[in-house]
């Protein structure tokens, strides 16, 4: 419905809601939407239920309050919000780290490229060291190994041809062929390997974080000194990333869907 000004009211609502929902310090009831937008209960459930499907909003199936959901994350990354969301990954995060003894990341893409939102760096004295906030291209990185093997393969395809595969190091893969094939193994293994592609003297695993359709929300790595990466190493490093990439997802799921 319209008013004269040409304003769609169920729209409107909508958009309403959703700020709220943002400006929100936590998760939100029914009830505490309605008293925040005035707007009854029904309209807020029929709304949401919307927004829920589309992945706009996540619920939290242990006591049935909303917050912003998966397909958000661009404006998370930009509004700074992802925190919030993110902030039940970190323990796991800090385990993996802990256990590996290597800096360990959390990662979420914004266009070409991976930011860092969170991290723990290795206590030795030779390590990787962490930059929160760090951009980095998808193409030459575990991380974004992981987000475009994941890719829809026309997505994909698009992809390479806009940005193509720039050369970093000497190790960078530059040939198509050989990057298919990469993305691949990657998919296969169920982690990414990467060996001083983006820059010399650093190896680095990733793994996918994975929402409740399996699409990747967030991608997690492992960042070791090149000395301290033979292929027994990277082996073992895959296993505890893949599984604490595995951990964060079901409890993301378990908790907001």
């Amino acid at each position: 419905m319209q008013n004269n000004n040409g304003v769609i009211k169920s729209v409107q609502k909508a958009i309403h809601i959703f700020k709220v929902l943002m400006n929100s310090e936590g998760e939100l009831s029914i009830s505490e939407i309605e008293k925040l937008t005035g707007y009854n209960a029904s309209t807020i459930h029929h709304i949401l239920k919307t927004m829920l499907e589309e992945g706009i909003i996540s619920q939290n199936k242990a006591n049935k309050k909303y917050e912003l959901g998966p397909e958000i994350f661009g404006v998370l990354v930009r509004q700074k919000l992802y925190e919030r969301f993110f902030s039940k990954a970190y323990p796991f995060l800090e385990k993996c780290a802990e256990v590996t003894g290597e800096t360990t990341n959390i990662f979420i893409r914004d266009e070409e490229e991976a930011v860092c939102i969170k991290g723990y760096e290795s206590k030795q004295t030779l390590r990787a060291y962490l930059m929160i906030g760090r951009r980095i291209p998808l193409t030459c990185t575990a991380v974004g190994k992981i987000f475009l093997a994941y890719m829809n393969s026309n997505d994909l395809k698009i992809f390479l041809q806009i940005n193509g595969l720039k050369k970093y190091t000497p190790y960078t893969i530059t040939d198509e062929k050989l990057f298919y094939e990469e993305l691949k193994a990657t998919i296969k293994r169920g982690y990414s390997i990467e060996k001083e592609e983006f820059e010399e003297m650093i190896t680095a695993i990733g793994a996918p974080i994975l929402d409740n359709k399996g699409n990747v929300i967030a991608a997690i790595s492992t960042i070791v000194p090149s000395v301290r990466a033979d292929e027994k190493r990277i082996q073992e490093l895959g296993y505890i990333v893949k599984q604490t990439a595995a951990e964060i997802s079901e409890t993301l799921y378990n908790v907001f869907y």
